[in-house]
């Protein structure tokens, strides 16, 4: 089972310049919670999720038409695989990151999907229902989701100024 079976296509993006206010406006007409961010040759170099957005307006203290995805991104360890990769791995890497969604790259480093944890959910429920050869492991999606939806004691996933 490879990430091109679970991951999500086309893909909504935009560049760092791109105020939140237009990223918030593609998330609701995407009905997604996070957009990736490219640079000039469609390689992700981040990706901003609705949280990030509140958070931004609210230690900003600024309209979101003044805020750039590039405020947002700066530092941010951006975590990827392959569609070729096992889903399993991909799986692995979300929850050794503790991030929801993870970027698809293809050899060219260009964007083309992203896996989400709802992704991974609605894959597992429908691989299981079709051919248990193909089903994902649920244990391995739990522990996953487990360890990405879970308060982190240590501040981690805690939101600093932007």
């Amino acid at each position: 089972m490879n990430v091109s079976d679970a991951m999500t296509t086309p893909v909504r993006c935009c560049s760092a310049s791109t105020s939140l206010e237009e990223i918030a406006r593609l998330m609701w007409e995407a009905d997604c919670g996070a957009i990736p961010i490219v640079d000039d040759q469609h390689q992700p170099i981040g990706i901003v999720t609705d949280r990030d957005i509140a958070m931004s307006a609210m230690f900003n203290r600024e309209p979101l038409w003044n805020l750039t995805a590039e405020r947002v991104i700066q530092g941010q360890q951006l975590v990827s695989c392959s569609p070729q990769d096992a889903i399993e791995n991909c799986l692995e890497k979300m929850k050794d990151a503790e991030v929801r969604r993870i970027v698809v790259t293809g050899n060219d480093g260009a964007l083309c999907g992203i896996v989400s944890m709802g992704d991974a959910v609605a894959f597992a429920s429908s691989a299981a229902s079709r051919d248990s050869e193909c089903a994902i492991n649920s244990g391995q999606v739990l522990g996953m989701l487990r360890c990405v939806s879970g308060h982190h004691q240590d501040g981690a996933g805690a939101a600093a100024p932007v």
